[in-house]
């Protein structure tokens, strides 16, 4: 098969190192140390997440156990921010499970109106003190007009020995949706079926393709995307004093089921770091094979066989009062895919002018990020078949920030930054031009827009400014609202399409004694267009999205919850003719075992 002779090498190179670098780590611990810190135990935090199953833009959300150098941390203060371009999330209920439960499994089950499902279980098969085996399967599902279904399933495993730990682990998922989005004469929408027969006839040409609309109303109405992955790796622990590392070979595959293309993906990353006091020399390397198989689009145009190389090196010192990170990146490209290095600075730090009161941050950086349709295809699922984006090379992320803590438990977080992109992708939809003459058909069907969607890239820059205000009294009221604005400049393009230029998140919690937790969030944005006409594009409609639920703890083993999302009924838009589900609710239940 193609995918075989395209992996036949760089697959076999990586399973051997793979394979000496685990070899030296099990010889190491088939020689059993008579001593074991045994107040070290594989504990990982179970937080159940239940995501907004009223947006089927949403996908079931698993919250990692990762493991992290343990450090004193007194407040946000001394937490540098994260600097993503999507300050939201759209959450709904968390059902946060005790420290106590943490060992245990649990079982969590709800349903909606309109029709929507969800589903979750976990159970540690094997828990000691040196070993832990999860299972964990995942639901989440809208079944009415607009229907997406997302299952997974995924198989974790923990093993201790004296100095580090050794991890795996396989998963896969389903993902079940229609085209539901409604295609576009010109700017304004139309349903396909309605026109068809009257102007079947009529060609229509993107790229030197030849279809009419009879043949477009024939596109599947609805897809499914398999992915599965598999993880094997080794890190150190926490407690680690010389080398800290965490190194894994790791494998995925992303398969659309009507189209018929693949896509394998082997990642070896490694990160290393050696103390020097307080400080830490270290490396980062991440080597990626891309191999493109099955039904290729003919309009699919990345190279079928595909390499990438991500180099970090840094040095990082740490005080009491502040911390500097001075390093290099170097992205280096093998196979035709983008610019062969692409090069930028890695440099960061943070000064506690006021212990607990006051800090300041900023920073020089960089990337090249690996834009793989296994990640891409859930970012926006509606994508051409074709599509397999170019890796978005930042040379520079510069960004400056303050944060205020005037009282315990109240911070006060602004920032700014400036990011310079060698090629920003923006989603579009595809445009089809009408090249033969029919009777009757009106003007605007000279250019038909459909609901799958393209990509156009362009030297960009960006300007943010935001901010993030958070409160909590007593673990008992939490309150935030995080916001920010972008200015951008495109090169090749009128607008950044599909992106806002206003986003702002409000969202408060309050526990009623200890078994009522009440929950809101408002999500704004403003400043989208779609590029739906040469000129200027259209507009979107700004995002009102309100939600509210509830939990309540009816017994240590067992809580239930509802939730109400987009209570305002807005049915703005995620992407040009996809609207989200108005009013909808959910109820629920979780157990603890």
């Amino acid at each position: 098969m193609i995918t075989n002779r395209i992996f036949s090498t760089t697959k076999y190179t990586a399973l051997l190192i793979a394979v000496l670098f685990l070899s030296i780590f099990t010889s190491e611990a088939q020689t059993p140390d008579s001593v074991v810190n045994k107040s070290v135990t594989v504990t990982r935090e179970f937080q159940p997440v239940i995501t907004d199953v009223g947006k089927i833009i949403s996908d079931p959300k698993v919250v990692e156990p990762v493991v992290e150098k343990s450090q004193p941390i007194y407040s946000d203060i001394s937490t540098p921010i994260n600097m993503g371009y999507s300050i939201h999330t759209l959450p709904a209920e968390e059902l946060r499970v005790s420290s106590t439960a943490a060992n245990k499994g649990f079982l969590r089950l709800g349903m909606g109106l309109p029709f929507n499902s969800l589903a979750g279980f976990m159970y540690p098969v094997l828990n000691n003190k040196n070993n832990r085996l999860d299972v964990f399967l995942n639901h989440l599902g809208a079944f009415v007009d607009k229907k997406h279904s997302k299952t997974s399933a995924a198989i974790k495993y923990n093993h201790l020995f004296n100095d580090f730990d050794l991890y795996a682990g396989i998963g896969g998922s389903h993902d079940y949706f229609n085209y539901y989005g409604r295609p576009f004469a010109g700017t304004e929408p139309f349903i396909m079926s309605s026109v068809v027969n009257d102007y079947r006839d009529a060609n229509y040409m993107y790229d030197g393709k030849t279809m009419t609309l009879y043949e477009m109303s024939g596109m599947p109405l609805d897809n499914t995307h398999w992915r599965a992955n598999g993880t094997v790796g080794a890190r150190s622990l926490p407690l680690a004093e010389n080398l800290i590392f965490d190194a894994a070979l790791n494998y995925k595959i992303f398969n659309s089921k009507i189209s018929g293309f693949s896509e394998n993906q082997i990642h070896l990353n490694g990160l290393f770091e050696v103390p020097f006091d307080l400080s830490r020399l270290g490396m980062k390397v991440d080597i990626y094979n891309f191999g493109y198989g099955g039904n290729l689009d003919p309009e699919f145009t990345f190279p079928e066989n595909y390499n990438l190389i991500k180099l970090n090196a840094y040095y990082k010192i740490e005080e009491l009062d502040w911390f500097l990170k001075i390093g290099a990146k170097t992205g280096i490209s093998i196979g035709g895919a983008g610019q062969v290095l692409s090069p930028s600075a890695d440099v960061s730090g943070q000064w506690n002018a006021i212990q607990q009161y006051l800090s300041i941050y900023g920073g020089i950086t960089g990337d090249l990020t690996v834009n793989s349709m296994y990640d891409k295809y859930d970012e926006n699922r509606y994508l051409s078949s074709h599509v397999r984006l170019t890796d978005t090379y930042t040379p520079v992320d510069a960004y400056l920030g303050v944060k205020v803590s005037p009282v315990y438990d109240l911070i006060f977080d602004v920032y700014g930054q400036y990011k310079i992109i060698g090629n920003q992708y923006f989603y579009v939809n595809r445009a089809f031009e009408r090249i033969t003459t029919v009777e009757g058909m009106p003007d605007n069907f000279n250019k038909v827009y459909l609901n799958r969607f393209d990509v156009v890239e362009s030297q960009a820059n960006r300007i943010s400014v935001g901010f993030r205000t958070s409160w909590d009294y007593k673990n008992q009221i939490n309150l935030y609202v995080k916001g920010a604005h972008y200015i951008w400049n495109v090169k090749d393009e009128r607008h950044p399409w599909h992106t806002p230029s206003w986003d702002i998140d409000f969202g408060a919690n309050v526990k009623v004694g200890n078994d009522i937790s009440v929950n809101t969030q408002f999500i704004y944005q403003d400043g989208r267009i779609a590029k739906l006409s040469d000129l200027n594009g259209t507009k979107l409609a700004p995002v009102y999205d309100w939600n509210i639920g509830a939990s309540y703890a009816y017994r240590d083993w067992m809580s239930v919850f509802f939730r109400v999302n987009n209570i305002l009924d807005k049915k703005y838009e995620f992407f040009r003719g996809y609207e989200v589900q108005g009013v909808n609710a959910l109820v629920g239940a979780a157990f603890s075992f």
